[in-house]
């Protein structure tokens, strides 16, 4: 599999984004001695990871001051 360039990872929704996740660790796991293919692996992940957490995180907060108490 080819490791997707960020423009394209962000252009996909969050059940799109975890099923590459998904892809990449499983290929993590087969890739075998191969160095390179590895780094180019742990970059996708991490890059996958990001763009959840850019979605993910930022659309579940509650603005500041929206009147909801914290306790």
């Amino acid at each position: 599999m080819a490791v997707a360039k960020i423009r394209d990872l962000r252009s996909l929704s969050g059940d799109e984004l975890s099923k590459k996740l998904d892809a990449y660790r499983r290929e993590m796991l087969e890739v075998g001695e191969n160095p390179k293919k590895k780094v180019n692996l742990r970059r996708a992940i991490a890059r996958v990871l990001t763009i959840l957490n850019e979605k993910g995180p930022a659309a579940e907060k509650p603005a500041k001051g929206d009147g909801k108490k914290v306790k």
